[in-house]
């Protein structure tokens, strides 16, 4: 699912416009759009105390063009449309939509008034993506007015303006950048024409982009088709994150999976698991469809040498983490390769591996991925994942509940687990390892708490997300 800047839906619209769309009348599709989800879930719209918020760009004109369509079709009891600036101001399409406002007699004014208070449904159109900065005065002063509505539900036309508190967004076109930490957001089409959103290179992970992990297992499989992960880490003391892995790799599906640890004193916990020999890895190795390295690895110059030649050298997937990543840092350009790597970097691990501050989620994760052609996944609240041709992914799935240690080793095996059954999609296999991993936290916290979650329990709902997904 594309996600878009606001420059960038601008852009998009232009060229629908040139296109021979006239904006009037994606204008109308808008409001159109708006119109059908206000039908869904607050009707009946006839019963409604509306107030529209309207701005003099086209944002305003998108609610001024609600406004009639309200008054149109429902007659609501109370339709009020309150101005943030004179006619004058306005764009062109603005001024277009308010004459009909006035035409059809209804009720406008840059007052506040006294009544307001009462209103049920208050509609935010005063900036959508023509917002640049903190909102001043009057903008402002709505916001806080809209925000202090003591009965009304706040919906959003296209992007919320400043902090607004928006119970429903809907957004045209696609999902913009800067909606990712807002609530409930539904994309309304407004008739422009898939191809202009080709170029755009940031997407919002959905359900129907992972549909290949969804896809029901073949009746005659059996474990050989599902690969077998090799993963290293375990060193002493910190045993933990090495089985917290290979059994998230066995939840997700994963044939078999070996685990290696330095510490001659390592067991698997979990029957299932199966124990590999540290001294002979090189040839235990063998045949591995893919390998994880790094959960409870620890730092050392041998190490270090150990994930070096395993970067360059592992002729397949490749997945790391934890110390697997701090014995790596920093990245340059000559550890370049054209196996398939995997990074799951914390921020604090991402620094590392950029040797710099960090900036810009987005484009630190970009700008690694394409250093070192690898697949970067950058942890924390909005996981990105990004791939060495640019392309960039936010995950909407996570919780608080997975501010845990443990949490991380539970990501690694569930994306080595999806990289080995399924060789033919290894974007789909990473966002969906981040995806399934996030909405696990959530299942964690909307069954128990997130204060009371536990990195060992999440794949308890595993199940749960991989039903949503199918």
């Amino acid at each position: 699912m594309k996600l878009l800047s606001g420059a960038e839906m601008r852009t998009v619209e232009t060229a629908a416009i040139e296109a021979g769309i006239p904006s009037v009348v994606l204008m109308e599709n808008a409001a159109y759009g708006v119109l059908h989800e206000l039908e869904k879930r607050y009707s009946p719209l006839s019963a409604q105390r509306i107030a529209v918020f309207c701005g003099r760009g086209n944002n305003g004109g998108d609610g001024l063009a609600v406004a009639r369509l309200l008054h149109v079709h429902h007659s609501p009891p109370s339709l009020t449309v309150i101005l943030a600036f004179e006619a004058e101001e306005m764009t062109a399409d603005c001024a277009t939509q308010l004459r009909m406002i006035e035409a059809l007699g209804i009720p406008y004014t840059m007052q506040l008034p006294l009544d307001l208070p009462a209103t049920t449904l208050a509609i935010d159109a005063l900036l959508g993506i023509g917002q640049n900065g903190p909102p001043r005065d009057p903008i402002a002063s709505l916001i806080e007015v809209i925000n202090k509505l003591p009965l009304a539900k706040r919906v959003a036309v296209d992007v919320p303006t400043g902090s607004v508190r928006a119970d429903l967004t809907v957004t045209f076109t696609a999902h913009k950048s800067d909606q990712v930490e807002i609530g409930e957001v539904v994309v309304a089409p407004i008739g422009i024409p898939a191809r202009f959103l080709e170029t755009a290179k940031l997407n919002l992970t959905a359900p129907a982009d992972l549909a290949p992990i969804a896809s029901p297992r073949a009746r005659d499989s059996h474990k050989g088709s599902f690969g077998h992960v090799a993963l290293l880490g375990g060193s002493a003391g910190k045993h933990g994150a090495l089985q917290l892995a290979g059994e998230a790799c066995l939840r997700a599906g994963a044939g078999l999976a070996t685990l290696f640890s330095p510490d001659a004193e390592f067991r698997p916990q979990l029957p299932d698991l199966m124990l590999g020999n540290w001294m002979s890895m090189a040839r235990d190795l063998e045949g591995k469809s893919v390998l994880a390295i790094g959960p409870g690895l620890g730092t050392s110059p041998e190490m270090r040498d150990l994930v070096a030649g395993f970067y360059q050298h592992w002729p397949a997937a490749l997945v790391l983490d934890a110390d697997a990543l701090n014995n790596l840092a920093p990245l340059t350009e000559g550890h370049r390769t054209s196996f398939p790597r995997v990074l799951t970097p914390h921020p604090g691990e991402m620094r590392r591996l950029l040797g710099r501050d960090l900036g810009d989620r987005v484009e630190d994760a970009r700008s690694l991925a394409a250093l070192v052609n690898c697949t970067v996944a950058l942890k924390g609240q909005r996981t990105v994942v990004a791939f060495p041709d640019g392309q960039a992914w936010i995950n909407p799935t996570g919780s608080p509940a997975l501010a845990k240690g443990g949490s991380g080793d539970v990501l690694t095996g569930l994306i080595a687990a999806l990289l080995s059954q399924h060789p033919a999609h290894p974007q789909q296999a990473v966002l969906a390892g981040v995806y399934l991993h996030g909405r696990c936290g959530e299942l964690a916290a909307s069954h128990g708490h997130e204060m009371t979650s536990l990195a060992s329990r999440l794949c308890d709902h595993l199940p749960e997300a991989l039903h949503e997904l199918g």
